[in-house]
């Protein structure tokens, strides 16, 4: 049932055209833009790497958290407020299913997106290759489960896909920018940088930037993302499993 629901919300989200551009070409460009505008720093000055790959890491982890934030929980929501979840349930859809299937494709997504970021970085600015691909890859899995969590629950939460949107919109650029995002921790105040390294996307970011430029994982990072992944899908599950 899992594998039909992920092939028919895939279908679905072809037909949103304007989600598909906020998910894969939002990242894309605010990267190039950061990118450029800091084409001059060829010196390892931010956080002891280099620009590109302080940026290319950092908007990875944005590809994940736009899917998180704002796509998953407008999606759901709306499916609550058209009554397709009351349609769900009657039909015996179990809501694991549901939320298994909103996995699956948000790490479609995903990997489309990132795969196109990092073939645009390697082509465009000179990307240093990642020093263990398998811990890379290993931090976006951990990533999209966590920000999978946090999306299922969102929309399980929120009424409408416009409040679901507004508030995930808030959330996003509340913490993306001030953990990798944007300017380099070096010019922020030390408590924004304690404060942005235990969000939800400054834990992605680390669990990426690790791997990629040293050696060794990221462990508290990891497991930190982990705990938030069964917490959000298990609350998500149960609260999309009763009636609304």
């Amino acid at each position: 049932m899992t594998s039909h629901l992920a092939w028919t919300e895939r279908k679905l989200l072809v037909r949103e055209p304007l989600v598909l551009v906020v998910s894969l070409l939002f990242p894309i460009l605010l990267m190039v833009l950061l990118r450029v505008s800091f084409s001059e720093d060829t010196e390892p000055v931010y956080g002891g790497i280099f620009a590109t790959d302080f940026y290319v890491t950092a908007y990875l982890s944005a590809a994940v958290a736009v899917m998180g934030f704002m796509a998953m929980p407008a999606h759901l929501a709306a499916y609550r407020a058209s009554g397709v979840l009351r349609r769900f349930r009657a039909a015996g859809v179990p809501a694991r299913s549901l939320v298994a299937s909103q996995v699956v494709v948000m790490a479609a997504v995903t990997a489309v997106g990132t795969a196109a970021m990092v073939g645009l970085a390697y082509a465009g600015f000179d990307l240093a290759a990642p020093r263990s691909t398998a811990g890379v890859l290993l931090g976006l899995l951990a990533g999209i489960l966590a920000f999978a969590g946090i999306g299922a629950l969102l929309g399980s939460v929120m009424r409408t896909a416009r409040g679901a949107q507004g508030l995930g919109l808030l959330l996003f650029f509340a913490t993306f920018f001030v953990a990798g995002g944007g300017p380099p921790p070096e010019v922020l105040p030390q408590v924004l940088n304690d404060v942005a390294a235990v969000t939800p996307i400054g834990l992605l970011v680390d669990a990426v930037r690790e791997p990629w430029t040293r050696d060794g994982l990221d462990l508290p990072a990891l497991l930190a993302l982990a705990a938030i992944a069964v917490a959000g899908l298990t609350l998500a599950t149960r609260r999309l499993s009763r009636p609304a």
